[in-house]
C-alpha cells in the first residue's frame, strides 16, 4: 500500500502574525472572502477587513448566520472556530480557490487538514474530502490568549487522541483519512503532539487563564493546531472520533459539550478497548486535572443500555474510523466499555 502525507502550505504562529503578514493574505490576489461569524467578525474580522481594503484588497464577507454572498472571489478566508473554518474551507474547495484559515481559539486541529465535517441539524452527518490542503495557516496567539481557557482544554484532549488513534492504524495496517497508509513522519508527529501536551498542558492553560504568552502556551496552541492536525489527518482516525461520530450523531445538540470534550471521554474509552490501563489512568489523571469529562453524565447525557447500544453499532460505520484503522474491537467489546462510563445505572 502506498504512503501519502499532506500538510498545508505555510503555517505561520505567533504574537501578531496575523496583522503583520497581511501581505501573505494579498498574495492569492485582490479579491477576497471573508468567512466568519458575526461573534468573530466584530471581535477580529472588521478590523481584518479594512486593514486588508487599506491595502488594496476588494474583500467581501459571508457571515455563516446570513446567506452565502454571490460576489467573486480568489481566495477565502476562513476566520473563527470549527464551524467557520470548516465552511470556508468547503467554500474554497468547491469553487476552487485558495484556503487562508484565521483560528480564533486552539479548540481544533481543523485549521490545518482538508477535511471539513459536515452537521445537519445539530447531528454529524459525513466528513467531506478535499484534493488539497489550506494554502496558508496564521495562528495568531495575542488573538488565541484572550480565548476562553475551555476552548484550549478542549483542543488538548482533541490534541491528546491523535496518537492513540494512529498508533491503532499503524498497529493494525489500517488507512488513514486518505486512505493510504501512514508515513513515518506522521508518527513521529503524532508521538511529539503527545509529548509537549504531557509536558506543558497545565502551564499553558495557567497561562492562558493570566492572558499570558509563554512558551509553554506556544508550544500548545502549536501541538493542538499543526502537530494534531498533520498527525490525524496522515497518521489515520480509529476508535476515539467514531464513537464521537456516533454519540453526535445519536443525540446532536442534547450533548453539552465540544468536539474535543466529547474527545476527551472517547478516548478514555478507547484506551479502556484497547486494554491500555497504565495510559488510561495517566490520560484519566491529566483530563480529571484540567476539568474535561471523563463520564457521559459531565456532557449532560444519560444513556440507557439500549443507547449505548446503538452508539456501538453506529461506531462500526465502513466510513468511520474503527473500520479504516482495522481495529480488531467487536461491537460487543465497544459497548461493555461504554456501559463501564456511565455513574447511574437503570434500576
Amino acid at each position: 500500500m502506498e504512503k501519502v502525507f499532506v500538510s498545508p502550505m505555510t503555517y505561520r504562529q505567533g504574537k501578531n502574525v496575523l496583522w503583520n503578514h497581511l501581505n501573505d493574505i494579498l498574495a492569492f490576489g485582490q479579491k477576497g472572502l471573508l468567512v466568519t461569524d458575526q461573534f468573530v467578525y466584530q471581535m477580529v474580522g472588521e478590523r481584518l477587513l479594512e486593514e486588508l481594503t487599506v491595502q488594496g484588497g476588494q474583500i467581501t464577507k459571508w457571515l455563516v448566520e446570513e446567506e452565502r454572498t454571490t460576489a467573486d472571489f480568489d481566495y477565502v478566508i476562513a476566520l473563527g472556530g470549527g464551524r467557520a473554518i470548516d465552511l470556508g474551507k468547503a467554500l474554497a474547495f468547491e469553487t476552487s480557490s485558495r484556503c487562508i484559515v484565521v483560528p480564533t481559539s486552539a479548540s481544533t486541529d481543523a485549521p490545518t487538514s482538508r477535511i471539513s465535517v459536515k452537521y445537519q441539524d445539530g447531528y454529524f452527518a459525513k466528513y467531506d474530502y478535499y484534493a488539497q490542503s489550506p494554502d496558508l495557516v496564521l495562528v495568531d496567539t495575542a488573538i488565541l490568549i484572550e480565548s476562553p481557557v475551555h476552548f484550549l482544554t478542549a483542543g488538548i484532549a482533541d490534541g491528546l487522541s491523535t496518537s492513540i488513534e494512529a498508533r491503532t492504524v499503524r498497529e493494525n495496517s489500517g488507512v488513514n483519512t486518505l486512505g493510504a497508509a501512514p508515513t513515518l513522519a506522521a508518527e513521529a508527529i503524532a508521538e511529539k503532539c503527545r509529548e509537549v501536551l504531557f509536558e506543558h498542558a497545565e502551564a499553558a492553560v495557567e497561562a492562558n487563564k493570566k492572558h499570558e504568552i509563554t512558551l509553554a502556551f506556544e508550544a500548545v496552541v502549536e501541538a493542538n493546531t499543526l502537530l494534531s492536525g498533520i498527525g490525524f489527518e496522515s497518521g489515520g482516525l480509529s476508535i476515539a472520533h467514531a464513537l464521537h461520530n456516533a454519540m453526535v450523531s445519536l443525540w446532536g445538540r442534547e450533548i453539552k459539550g465540544s468536539h474535543g470534550q466529547i474527545i476527551a471521554l472517547t478516548t478514555l474509552q478507547q484506551l479502556q478497548i484497547e486494554g491500555s490501563e497504565e495510559e488510561l489512568r495517566k490520560y484519566q489523571t491529566l483530563f480529571e486535572r484540567l476539568n474535561l469529562p471523563i463520564t457521559y453524565e459531565a456532557l449532560s447525557i444519560f444513556p440507557s443500555a439500549e443507547e449505548l447500544k446503538k452508539v456501538a453499532e453506529l461506531a462500526f460505520s465502513p466510513e468511520d474510523g474503527i473500520i479504516r484503522s482495522q481495529s480488531p474491537a467487536t461491537e460487543e467489546e465497544v459497548f461493555k466499555t461504554l456501559l463501564t462510563f456511565r455513574k447511574t445505572r437503570e434500576i
